[in-house]
């Protein structure tokens, strides 16, 4: 089985410190605008959280490791809503009109090797019409469709196109 790697000791210290000053600076913002500019008097209090934060994602996610395109994000986003909105329609027809056909069937489709697609495919394939992952194999994953005239594999593979196009590949950010 494979697994992520989220080990930092090979990533050179510059890269470091710019990601723990960006994220640093996001978290931060995050919390200013949770909280509405409000309580800066426990602003001790909150930079050692913000730095705890900081250092758990960084090993948690190193930097690298989730190279994203911010286009890709955004057309991924709107069709994620498209998707969800379909997918919930989906289930109040199936509810509240007792005569949509089913036909219910398994499908077993192909995965990406990177488990990042993986993970993501699994999650957003249940929100399509009629669909939920049911098991993640090693190159594979099982699919139940609640009929199996649907488009089920064609819409897969649409969504697998659109979650590929979120990850970019960047040079190496190694010692060397």
């Amino acid at each position: 089985m494979k697994t992520m790697k989220t080990g930092i000791k090979n990533l050179k210290r510059s890269i470091l410190i710019k990601s723990f000053l960006l994220r640093f600076t996001i978290f931060a913002a995050g919390w200013f605008v949770l909280v509405g500019g409000q309580q800066i008097s426990d602003i001790g209090f909150v930079i050692l959280f913000l730095t705890l934060t900081t250092v758990i994602s960084i090993y948690s996610v190193p930097p690298g490791q989730w190279n994203i395109s911010l286009p890709g994000v955004l057309r991924f986003f709107l069709y994620f809503l498209i998707t969800a909105l379909r997918g919930g329609w989906d289930v109040a027809r199936r509810v509240f009109f007792r005569k949509v056909p089913i036909d219910p069937d398994f499908i077993t489709i192909e995965h990406d090797s990177d488990p990042r697609k993986t993970l993501i495919l699994s999650w957003i394939i249940s929100l399509l019409p009629g669909t939920a992952s049911c098991v993640i194999r090693e190159e594979t994953i099982v699919v139940h469709v609640l009929d199996k005239k649907l488009p089920v594999t064609r819409e897969i593979q649409v969504l697998k196109n659109r979650i590929s196009e979120i990850f970019v590949k960047r040079p190496s950010i190694l010692k060397e």
